[in-house]
């Protein structure tokens, strides 16, 4: 019954606590508690009292650990009915390998079970000392501040395997609270802009959502080139380049954010200044093909003319000379989720 009223408690208790989302159990961490509480060993003809705790843990997933714990309650009186019986002081003493199975629950908030054998010795001032193998069941739950330290609280019902004859089973709640300090875990990760990569390590905060990012927080970039050739004295885009030109525009809708400069080059036949405007016309058409035909807005994309100033290959050939007549572009964007 006393037991029944204790784990009723204790889950009243739960139902109080604020769930928010923050650091949790974690895998692969040694856990260290330190709890006070009352025990309650009525049944042995003992008053109830003070009981200490400290307890050494490993956390092997968030959701299973084992503990070894150790328990003291010092100086707990007789508790008998009869009158004509002088009452003691009786140390009690209990250690106990548990296991502890939390549930995730997403929040601070981290309920779990635990179960454990261990054994028991009472210290009589006034009767023999009683030894006894011992088991135990419970429940409790560990409300962390951060990736580090929690709240626990727990309530056990500890039974005992030696009978003394004409007293029956013995058995004892335990309820206690404390602090549990998780050794070995992570620092809870903070990233404002949500693109996986902790605060103190982003080098580029403030980043938009979507946008792929590489190691150190910033977006990612990717290119396309573009290649178009003319035919002499021609500034017409081809239709055989026509899929070369979409090719680029669909890179610009793939990335809203990017931009484009398109160069028109020339051979060196002719003077100067004709090349010069005969390849600004070139890089001007492959640009309104990219608006007229595909419907790319004009502020994204600009071009310019350099005339015959930049071959890449030899203008004493006709094939050298067919390779110089020719637009050219670099299109870079930020790299986003589709």
């Amino acid at each position: 019954m006393k037991a029944t009223f204790f784990t009723l408690a204790l889950a009243a208790l739960v139902v109080c606590i604020p769930a928010q989302a923050s650091a949790q159990v974690e895998e692969k961490t040694v856990h260290l508690s330190v709890l006070g509480g009352a025990i309650f060993p009525s049944s042995m003809d003992i008053d109830n009292g003070a009981a200490f705790s400290l307890g050494l843990g490993y956390n092997f997933t968030k959701s299973f650990g084992l503990e070894l714990m150790g328990t003291i309650a010092p100086s707990l009186d007789d508790n008998w009915d009869r009158p004509d019986e002088q009452s003691g002081d009786n140390d009690f003493v209990l250690g106990r390998l548990n296991a502890l199975f939390h549930f995730d629950t997403g929040t601070k908030f981290v309920p779990y079970l635990t179960a454990g054998i261990g054994g028991a010795k009472i210290s009589a001032e006034r009767h023999d000392d009683y030894n006894s193998f011992t088991y135990n069941a419970g429940l409790g739950f560990k409300y962390f501040f951060d990736e580090t330290v929690a709240l626990r609280l727990e309530a056990n019902e500890v039974f005992y395997h030696k009978q003394v004859e004409g007293m029956g089973n013995f058995h004892s709640p335990i309820v206690q609270a404390g602090l549990t300090f998780q050794l070995g875990a992570a620092p809870a990760c903070i990233d404002s802009d949500g693109d996986g990569v902790c605060d103190p390590y982003d080098k580029c905060p403030g980043t938009p959502a979507g946008y792929r990012v590489d190691a150190d927080g910033c977006p990612l970039t990717v290119s396309i080139t573009l290649d178009v050739k003319f035919d002499f004295d021609k500034s017409v885009v081809k239709p055989e380049y026509r899929s070369e030109v979409e090719r680029a525009a669909t890179f610009l809708n793939q990335h809203p954010g990017s931009t484009a400069v398109v160069e028109g080059h020339t051979d060196s036949r002719g003077n100067d200044d004709y090349n010069q405007r005969l390849s600004e016309r070139r890089a001007t058409a492959v640009r309104d093909y990219l608006v007229t035909q595909f419907g790319i807005a004009p502020s994204r994309v600009t071009s310019v003319g350099y005339g015959e100033t930049r071959p890449i290959a030899t203008n004493e050939t006709d094939a050298g000379r067919a390779q110089n007549r020719r637009v050219v572009g670099v299109f870079s964007g930020t790299d986003v989720d589709q």
